[in-house]
């Protein structure tokens, strides 16, 4: 799954947790659930390159927008994010340093756990559908509760 992909999603669910460490958790989880569902990685370094640099991004937007609005809340998306997309720096270290499969740690970058492929129109329309499934519980919590300042009642999650 693109790495973009994986930090979006990772936010979101930790946003929608509201809380650090099961932010992280999940992001984790998510993202052995992401490489499971078939899709198509990029097939050239630059295409990982331009992928990573959107994702990195998304991140430090999200982070940007945390330390101007100081939404405590945002810290959980940060974290689910972070959770999300670590998996994928091990691939990152892949592209300076000639790596085998048996070396990567992460079960769908090792083979422990099948990391799917597809063609890239299938690839693309599941992310496109993941992508909004993923945000439909951010959009309940801030229509329901709003994004509340740092130390206004309410806030939580840091």
């Amino acid at each position: 799954m693109h790495w973009t992909t994986h930090v979006i999603t990772g936010a979101a669910l930790g946003y929608s947790l509201g809380h650090r460490v099961p932010a992280t958790l999940a992001g984790l989880a998510s993202h052995l659930v992401l490489d499971i569902v078939p899709h198509h990685d990029p097939e050239s370094d630059a295409g990982y390159v331009i992928d990573t640099l959107l994702g990195s991004s998304a991140l430090a937007a999200l982070c940007l927008l945390r330390i101007t609005r100081r939404q405590v809340e945002l810290g959980p998306a940060i974290w689910g994010a972070v959770g999300a997309a670590l998996p994928d720096v091990e691939l990152a270290v892949k592209l300076l340093k000639d790596l085998d499969s048996e070396q990567l740690v992460f079960p769908t970058h090792n083979g422990t756990v099948p990391h799917l492929q597809t063609a890239l129109m299938p690839s693309l329309l599941a992310e496109a559908a993941l992508v909004p499934i993923t945000l439909i519980p951010v959009a309940l919590k801030v229509l329901s509760r709003g994004l509340r300042p740092a130390g206004e009642p309410g806030a939580r999650g840091g």
